[in-house]
């Protein structure tokens, strides 16, 4: 039995791929280090959910991941048209 090779993904595909993934990276480590430095150790429990919406809704961690997919989606397309061949 053959097997049959996929057709590689589009550049534009790749780009996709790594922007959500840097999105979904800088999301955690935003949301991780905010709740750790307010809201961990503090000896109250509701501090915890007070770091967390705070997190959720400052504008600059939402700034931050919207860059993060962006540089990711920019430097994935410029390098998969660099290196691919027609």
């Amino acid at each position: 039995m053959t097997q049959r090779r996929r057709a590689r993904p589009t550049w534009w595909q790749l780009a996709l791929v790594v922007a959500v993934g840097a999105a979904a990276i800088a999301f955690v480590v935003m949301l991780t280090a905010g709740v750790l430095a307010d809201g961990a150790g503090t000896g109250r429990p509701a501090d915890f959910y007070r770091a967390l919406g705070r997190e959720l809704t400052d504008a600059t961690n939402w700034t931050v991941v919207a860059v993060s997919a962006l540089v990711g989606a920019v430097v994935t397309a410029v390098a998969a048209l660099l290196t691919r061949r027609p």
